[in-house]
């Protein structure tokens, strides 16, 4: 079960830069209908746009069996308690979602705010994968956790700042000048004004990081925390000189694509370790 669940975490993953290489390419209309790629051709033809969307279109589909048979192993489970298969059927539902949406999205020509919503059921995706993968892990090292109301309230206000950053750079992106397709115009917002409230976004994160280190400091050794803990902060910190290089070269697509693959693991990290601060080993529990 941990097998599978971790799979079908880095497979959740994948496919945020694979749709990132969609939008950024050009490619959002490669194939123009839904689920066939154009008129009654469910393969496309011979271009390079068209078959960028149709292999993000088939590596979907791949993500979408992974995640359901995650559910379904987590289900059949005897010793998957709730902390792991209500988050698998969460990450399967998600990833089933996306295909309406995806549907959705190509009808109504790209439209920003549907494009966004598609990287956010991503994200959505991914984090219930992350939680039911967490839940494996403990249920394999014997680790009992019980949320603890101190800790939970730092950790909530973590999560707070950690998707204001995400939804303000998902907005960012909605304003800027990749709109999925050479001939969609669409825009939502002002660049410049959205860019100024998720760099602020950016900033209350790396504050609410810092407190949350000084916090934990006296803490015992938790190796389920300190793990993506400590794998959070030098990609948080990579993002950040990622975001600042891509803004003064005026948001070349390659390096766009990168801040959005890390933007995943950060996201990835950033509920891994707050899920396990909100949630301490308890008591008469194995070593962490």
């Amino acid at each position: 079960m941990r097998w599978v669940t971790g799979i079908a975490m880095g497979l959740l993953w994948a496919i945020i830069p694979s749709g990132g290489i969609v939008r950024l390419t050009g490619s959002g209309l490669g194939c123009t209908d839904w689920p066939l790629c154009e008129n009654t051709s469910v393969i496309p033809a011979m271009d390079a746009n068209a078959w960028i969307e149709y292999t993000n279109r088939m590596l979907s589909g791949g993500v979408m069996l992974v995640a359901i048979l995650s559910a379904i192993v987590a289900l059949s489970s005897r010793a998957a308690g709730a902390g792991t298969t209500i988050p698998a059927v969460i990450a399967a539902v998600a990833t089933i979602g996306q295909v309406p949406l995806g549907a959705v999205t190509v009808v109504f020509d790209l439209h920003p705010l549907l494009v966004s919503s598609h990287f956010v059921l991503s994200l959505v995706a991914l984090a219930a994968a992350v939680i039911a993968f967490l839940g494996t892990d403990d249920v394999m090292r014997g680790v009992r956790r019980a949320i603890r109301p101190g800790v939970g309230w730092l950790a909530l206000i973590g999560a707070v700042s950690l998707i204001t950053t995400l939804v303000t750079g998902v907005l960012t992106t909605s304003a800027g000048p990749h709109s999925g397709d050479p001939a969609v115009i669409h825009r939502y917002g002002q660049l410049d004004g959205a860019a100024y409230w998720h760099v602020r976004a950016v900033i209350l994160l790396g504050v609410v990081v810092i407190i949350i280190a000084l916090v934990t400091r006296a803490r015992g050794p938790d190796r389920g925390f300190l793990i993506p803990a400590l794998a959070f902060i030098p990609l948080f910190a990579l993002q950040v000189v990622i975001g600042e290089v891509q803004w003064r070269n005026q948001l070349p697509w390659e390096i766009v694509v990168f801040h959005v693959s890390v933007a995943g693991l950060v996201w990835g990290t950033g509920v891994a370790a707050l899920w396990r601060l909100a949630r301490p080993v308890t008591s008469g529990s194995a070593p962490a």
